[in-house]
Parts: structure tokens; sequence; C-alpha cells
């Protein structure tokens, strides 16, 4: 490899341990092998990043973002908390199975794991804390759970996947359910194995009549929240509208909700609520021109073929590589956030994985689990330092907790979803007839 990539990748890798925002040493490393390489001009690196960012497809992600500040500023999230604290809240640790499932299913709706653990975080670590579970693990649970945002659908980061690596986003939303129900599970198994010696309050006992009544009160309250997901994923699978589409309709749906049926938003909080959406969209849209000016660069500099080249002197084993390649996704989860793991990664991985036969659709889910695994893994961790802000926790009481999770949740799906393709292939063959 050229020694200006070499220094690029370096300067790269430097800028996002001092810390350095991701967008700026995006940026950084695409000007300096610029300034060092052979190029007469920089207007096809501006025309590169303005095309990809213009992208139909791409404007399904902020809209999926409005649709998580919308939730987070009404009661659409609250109501799907207390419904699924009245099914498991009564088990002792059961509350924790309810930060597992409830945020997988916000953190897909809205679209990224930071936001999944803003609001759940604020909702959901008080509420554990006053029935006596450990503060730092009611916060390493939350941030632990919001990395299902990246394989529960509608997810942005397939949908950022599907849309670089010209895969199907339909597809890309079916490959990795069954990987996140396996991990659900896991994350399900181990809090009750953590929480036993918890001096857990649980609420008092009640007839089982009296507990099916609460839990159908609860559920009509938590009806129009729970029709969200289903309502989008029934217009994509159904041929009705596209991801992009169904997202609008998604934040028309929420809107309606929150302003005109539940009435706990008002036409003030509007401008918060967009402005909240807009600062983040904004931090991704840079990010993306960023990255794919790089992503450009390293094409045209022949990254991906040298990387397929040195990987096949090293062996010619499928599973070897496939073993490196996810070592790799998962040091790069550690240093950065899931959309700049994708969109740095995809481009230079998709030739590699097609040289070894895996499937994109396969690849979709593995690339999801991999920087989903990589965002809680200390000692960088970027999820476990948000968790720690949110949940005004020091990140130490956070480790012991989130280790387990990772040695005994995550390790086993990434080795499933790795090399049992069916786990992530049999939906979208299934749903989409995908070869």
């Amino acid at each position: 490899m050229e020694p200006v990539i070499l220094i690029a990748i370096g300067l790269l890798v430097l800028l996002l341990v001092i810390g350095v925002p991701v967008p700026m040493s995006f940026g950084a490393a695409a000007i300096f092998i610029f300034m060092a390489g052979d190029y007469r001009s920089s207007n096809f690196l501006v025309a590169a990043g303005f095309n990809k960012t213009s992208s139909i497809i791409l404007l399904a992600m902020p809209l999926f973002i409005l649709v998580g500040e919308i939730m987070g500023s009404s009661s659409l999230a609250s109501r799907l908390v207390d419904f699924c604290d009245s099914i498991f809240g009564r088990l002792k640790g059961g509350l924790g199975v309810v930060v597992v499932v409830v945020t997988a299913v916000f953190g897909a709706i809205s679209g990224t794991a930071s936001s999944a653990v803003a609001a759940m975080g604020t909702i959901m670590v008080p509420r554990m804390v006053e029935r006596g579970y450990d503060r730092g693990y009611a916060a390493a649970l939350v941030a632990n759970s919001s990395v299902l945002a990246l394989l529960i659908p509608p997810s942005s980061a397939q949908i950022v996947y599907g849309w670089i690596s010209g895969t199907s986003i339909a597809a890309c939303f079916l490959a990795p359910i069954l990987p996140a129900a396996v991990l659900i599970t896991l994350f399900s198994l181990w809090n009750f194995l953590l929480t036993r010696s918890m001096p857990i309050r649980q609420p008092a006992p009640a007839p089982p009549r009296e507990i099916l009544q609460d839990m159908a009160r609860k559920g009509r309250r938590a009806t129009l929240s729970l029709v969200m997901p289903i309502l989008i994923l029934t217009v994509i699978y159904g041929g009705f509208a596209t991801p992009t589409e169904a997202a609008a309709v998604a934040v028309a749906y929420a809107l309606a909700i929150g302003l005109l049926i539940y009435r706990d938003i008002k036409l003030k909080d509007l401008w918060r609520i967009g402005h909240n959406a807009g600062t983040t969209v904004g931090v991704v849209m840079v990010l993306v021109f960023f990255a794919v000016m790089l992503s450009r660069l390293f094409t045209m500099e022949g990254v991906p073929q040298q990387i397929v080249e040195g990987l096949l002197s090293i062996t010619d084993d499928p599973i070897l590589i496939l073993l490196m390649i996810n070592l790799f996704l998962v040091i790069l989860g550690m240093l950065m956030d899931d959309f700049s793991g994708l969109l740095l990664a995809t481009p230079i991985l998709i030739p590699v994985i097609q040289e070894i036969g895996v499937h994109p659709v396969h690849f979709a889910a593995i690339i999801g689990v991999n920087l989903g695994m990589g965002n809680i893994t200390p000692p960088t961790a970027p999820l476990l330092y948000f968790g720690a802000r949110i949940g005004r926790v020091p990140l130490q009481r956070m480790l012991k907790p989130s280790i387990f999770f990772v040695l005994g949740a995550y390790l086993p799906v990434l080795l499933l979803t790795s090399y049992v393709p069916a786990l992530s292939l049999w939906l979208p063959r299934l749903v989409l007839g995908v070869d």
C-alpha cells in the first residue's frame, strides 16, 4: 500500500483517538491524500460528495431521525415502556427485559443507537434505580441494548449500507432480524443472572385477573405506539412505498399522534424538535460528504484491491478471511460511531466479500453486528461513554456488566451471524426471494 495512504489512515486514527469530531477527521484525511497525490482538480471530489448527499434514498435517514425526536418529545415512547412493564415488570429483573425490548424498538424507529441511549436512558435509568437496580448496571443495559438499532428494521444503518453497496434496502432490513432476536434473548437471560443479588423492589403481587386488566389497559394506551413499526414495515414490504416514503409516512403519523391525539406536543415544541433533529442530520450529512470523498480517493488509489490481494496473500481460506474482516470491523466500531464505520468500511470491504463468496445481504447483518459490538467494547466504546453521561454514572461502574454482555451475548451472535449464513438469509429469501 502506498505510503500516502498509510499516513492518511494513521492520521485518521490519530484524530479520532484525540477526540477530533469524526466528520473533520474524515475531511482531514481526504485533504491530505488530495494534497499529497497527483490530482489536478478537486472538482471531482466535491461533485462526488454532493451527488451522494442528494440521493433520494438517503433522505429516509433524516426522516427517521425526526421520528425519533418526535417520539422522545411525546408520550409515544413512555406508553410503550408502560405496556412492556405490565408484561415483564412483575418478574425480578423484569424491568431489565423491558429496557432491552423497548430500547431496541425505539432505536430502530429513531434510526440511531445514540438517540436510543438519549431517550431511553432519560426514561429508564431513573425508573430502574428507583426499583433497586444499580445505576451503573442500568446505564450499561441501556447502552448495550441501543446497538440493536443497527439490526432491527427500519434501521438507518441498513439504509446507509444498502445505499452504498447497491443492495436492496428491503433485503438489508430483513437480514439482521434473526441475529437481533437471538441477541435480545441473550441480553434478557444475562439480565436475569446479573440482577439476582440486587435488592430489586417488585410490584406487589396481584391476582391474575388484575394483572391481565392492567396489561389490557396499558396495551390500549400504547396501541398507537405499537402500530408505528408495523405500519412502516407493512407499507415497505407490501410494495406500497419505498423506505423513504415510509419514513415520511412515519413522520406524519408521529406528528398527528403527538399533536392531535395525545396532545403532549405543542406547536411551540416543533421548533425545538426540528432544531434537535436538524442538528443531528447536519452532522450526519457533513460526515457523509467527507466520507464519500475519502472513499472515492481510496478507490482511485486501489485500496480495496490491495486489501483483497493482501488478505489472499495471507490465506485463501474464507473462514480465516472473514475472521480478519470481523476483527477489523470491531476495532473500527471501537473508534467511531455506526454511521462513520459503515461509510468507511462498506466501499472498502465489498470487493473483499465478493471475492470470498459472501452474499451482500448476508454481509449487511455481519457489518451491523460487528460495528454494534465495537461501539460497546472497552476501552474506547463510544456508546458506553455516552450512556455514562446520560445515566450520570462513572464509566467504571458500567464496565463489568458490559463485559458480560459483550462476551456472553454479542460475541456468540457475531460468530453465528458470520458463519451461519442461513441465520441472515432465511428471511430475505422467504419474503423477497433473494437468491
